[in-house]
This record gives structure tokens, sequence and C-alpha cells, in this order.
């Protein structure tokens, strides 16, 4: 028998199921991926303070503390003059990133990009988490590494969209242009059909990228009107509040006599003493009337404009005890390093924290200098 004759090996049944299997079982991480990427690109887009530089959320007030702590320090440093085009930029990327990931429209490029920029906020936001598995940034990028490597394999993605299966595509014939078949009749020959040249994977992708790149920005900009509608009512919220407040919505202390001062008020520092570190501890009394928090330590901070502020120094991320950084003038979490402005109402500048800083209510008494903390009701 000749080895012509001897009929090829067929694939196992195993090998055919082996591709679409490890496709299938990356299919969760895929749609949860995507979807979680493209909320973030339109949740900032529809945030009115994320691009604005003077807000204390902006992404500038965020490259601000994460140039405290990480690696690229030098590097925000010199970008923040372009933090407002630098998360618009993100905004878009994000958007490309999760239509492209569920769609297979340049799906490689699109978790490459995903990739890139887990491990540019693992670099940053997530930098100063300890241990480093706290962190999600990290898990993120190695998610997209394995479907960067591991492709879409055809599952839940439109044909056109699919590189490799029109790769695969048999090669059409092409017919003889019109310039040809004069040629051909001149001469009194006939010209044959030849196989068309198969498109080129590169340029389809390079094709793909384009298209997904000019979606992002179209769906960008359909979401700028109504980002201005969300500035304009937030606006309209703060023109008509009836609190009088400080900086970031912090209540304001109001100075009193000692013989006015409110029932029920507790002398927690001075004024003096709170001067010489910008910020002085205490602990809030376990017999305090509620809804003061009974037993929780509390922060006074002096702000910049000489006012006083109190705030509940409970992390609302784990419950920690915050600190005052002196040099930043910032309320930071040791346990997970959530920081928390004080001049803007204890705001979440970065970290896990989900929420700012509870406020305490404090009144001054102008002739002792004592620092009192007042009941709410």
């Amino acid at each position: 028998m000749h080895t012509n004759d001897i009929p090829a090996r067929q694939p196992t049944r195993g090998r055919d199921t082996a591709v679409p299997r490890a496709t299938l079982a990356l299919l969760p991480v895929r749609i949860f991926f995507g979807v979680t990427f493209l909320w973030a690109g339109l949740d900032k887009l529809l945030d009115p303070t994320f691009l604005d530089p003077s807000a204390p959320t902006s992404l500038h007030a965020q490259l601000l503390e994460f140039a405290r702590f990480s690696p690229l320090g030098t590097l925000i440093r010199e970008t923040l003059p372009l933090s407002s085009v630098i998360g618009l930029l993100i905004s878009v990327g994000e958007l490309g990133i999760g239509i492209g990931t569920l769609t297979g429209l340049a799906f490689r490029v699109a978790a490459a990009g995903g990739f890139v920029l887990s491990m540019l906020l693992w670099l940053t936001a997530s930098w100063a988490t300890h241990p480093y598995y706290i962190g999600a940034d990290l898990p993120y990028a190695a998610g997209w590494l394995a479907l960067a490597i591991a492709g879409h394999g055809g599952v839940l993605v439109p044909a056109r969209f699919d590189v490799a299966r029109n790769e695969a595509t048999p090669s059409r014939l092409s017919s003889p242009t019109r310039r040809e078949r004069r040629a051909a009749v001149a001469a009194g020959r006939q010209l044959p059909r030849v196989a068309a040249a198969p498109p080129s994977p590169e340029r389809r992708l390079l094709l793909q990228t384009v298209t997904l790149a000019a979606i992002s920005a179209a769906l960008a900009s359909i979401m700028l009107p109504l980002r201005v509608a969300g500035i304009l009512v937030e606006r309209a919220g703060a023109g008509t509040s009836p609190i009088p407040t400080g900086p970031g919505g912090a209540s304001t202390p109001t100075p009193i006599s000692g013989a006015t001062a409110p029932p029920g008020s507790i002398a927690v520092g001075t004024v003096s003493k709170v001067g010489r570190t910008g910020a002085a501890t205490f602990t809030v009394p376990a017999n305090a009337p509620a809804p003061l928090p009974a037993g929780d330590p509390g922060v006074i901070v002096r702000l910049a404009d000489g006012t006083f502020v109190a705030f509940d120094a409970i992390c609302t991320h784990a419950g920690c005890t915050v600190e005052w950084d002196r040099a930043d003038r910032l309320l930071v979490c040791p346990c997970h390093e959530a920081v928390f402005d004080p001049e803007h109402g204890a705001a979440v500048v970065s970290g896990p924290a989900p929420s700012p800083l509870v406020a305490l209510p404090i009144v001054i008494d102008a002739t002792s200098g004592q620092i009192l903390l007042t009941s709410r009701t």
C-alpha cells in the first residue's frame, strides 16, 4: 500500500471542541468587562464634575492625589494642565473598549486597550492599595490580556467582523476590467477569470479600528447635551440651597458667646490647638445625644479661609480611622488609602470609599475660643 492511500488522520472530537470550549469559558468575562467599560465611559461623560478641574471629584483632583504615591508621579504632574483632555480620551476609550469587546469589532485591539488602561489605573489609582489583591485594576489587566490572546472565537460576533473567518474564506473569482476586455477583443482572444487576492487581515483590522473609534466618538457627542443638562441642574440645585454652607457643602460653624451656647453643647477642642497643626482629633462622648455618633472618633480641620469644620473620622469604606495629612491638607485612611478633602465637605478624592465623611455640627465660643459639638436637633 502506498503512503498516498493512507487516509489522513481525522482530528479527535476533543480537539474539535477545545477552542470553542475555551472561548465559551471566557465569554462571561468578555460580557462583564465589555458592559463594565461601556458603562464606565458613559458614566464619566454624564458626570458634570469629572472634566471640571475645579471640582473636588474631578479627574484633575484625582490626578493630584495619584501623583503623591504613584511611580508615574512626575509624568502625572507634567500632564495636569491637560487633565480635561485626558479625561475625555479615557471616557471615549472606555466606550470603544466596551463596544469592541461586546460586538467583536476590532476585538483584539479593544482587549489590548483594556489591558493598557487597566495597567495605567493599577500604576496610579490602585498603586497604594495593599495588599495588591484588594485592588481591582490588576485582575482586570490579567483578564484583558487573556481576552486579547484568545480572541472572540467567532462567538456572538457578526460574520463581517470576524477577521479570521474572512481570511479563511475561499478566494472569489474576479472578472477582467473593461480595459482588459477591450484589449482582448482587439487581439482576438478571451481572458479567463482569475482568483482575486484574499482581503488583507491587517487592512480589515485597521478599518475596523477606525470604525470603532468613529462610533465611540459619535456616541460621546450624543452624550454632550445630556451632560450639559446635568451641569445646569446641579448648578440650579446649588443656587437654591436653603442651608448656609462652607466649601463643598460643609456646615460653617457659627461664632457664639459663652452665655448663648446651645444646650447640650460639648467642648471638643480649642481654636488655638487646631490652629497649631491645622487639625485636631477628639472622641464624641459616649453620652452624646442622638443623632451624634456617640463614641466615634472625630476630627476638626481649619480650612484655608480660616473657618473650622468637623467630621466623623470613621472611613466610609471599611471603618478605619482617618488621619490628617498636614503636608497635603487631606484626610487619609491608613488601611486602604481612601483620601478625603475637608475643603470640599470631606469629599472622596481617591480610593475605595463610597461616600464623604459625615459632617459634625460645631459652633465656636468667641469668648473662650472653645470649639463645641452640638446636637443636630
